[in-house]
């Protein structure tokens, strides 16, 4: 089976619960009914959400874990924030008139509802943090992610957690196209070429 999946990744450990990315699922109808699935935690219980990028498989679920009671901050890349702020209200309204069009036309008992919707999105995007790419950041519980670099889309990263414990993770998220002009990081950029 080809299709897009959401990804996510529960980070737990003795003091840190952490969300890596929190993407809706697309493709086929059994996997987009994952999208409804519930945590298998309460929402207010995750410390902090870090997000690799602005694809809707990574980001796009965002909105449900607010409205399921997520508060804590979401850590991401300036860029990858700006592109949210896109990307989400655009699938909230998306959702919210496709939910409209099965209840006018009677295709779902009992009757459909969005994911989420504008005031979701509205409360996710007063939650985006900016994480300096390269700088670590610590958060509740001794927990410090970084985000590095990941050339796959305008402001995508991947994720090094060190765990208060001293483990360490590292969550690539998507990698793509290192060598694109506009991905690298400013420091890396080939320099003009003289005419």
């Amino acid at each position: 089976m080809r299709t897009v999946t959401g990804s996510k990744f529960l980070v737990e450990s003795d003091h840190a619960r952490i969300l890596v990315d929190r993407g809706l699922f697309h493709g086929v109808a059994d996997l987009r009914r994952h999208n409804g699935d519930k945590l298998p935690r309460d929402a207010s219980d995750i410390h902090a959400v870090v997000v690799t990028h602005a694809h809707l498989e990574h980001c796009g679920h965002l909105p449900r874990l607010v409205r399921q009671g997520f508060r804590a901050p979401i850590l991401t890349s300036a860029t990858t924030a700006r592109l949210a702020e896109i990307v989400l209200p655009d699938r909230a309204r998306l959702q919210m008139e496709a939910a409209e069009h099965a209840n006018r036309h009677g295709w779902s008992k009992p009757p459909a509802e969005p994911l989420y919707d504008d005031d979701d999105v509205d409360r996710t995007i007063e939650s985006l943090d900016l994480a300096p790419v390269g700088s670590e950041i610590a958060i509740m519980a001794g927990a410090k992610p970084t985000l590095h670099h990941g050339g796959h889309i305008l402001g995508s990263a991947w994720a090094h957690l060190i765990l208060e414990d001293g483990h360490t993770l590292a969550v690539s998220g998507d990698l793509g196209r290192p060598g694109h002009p506009l991905l690298l990081p400013p420091s890396r950029s080939p320099a003009p070429t003289p005419s």
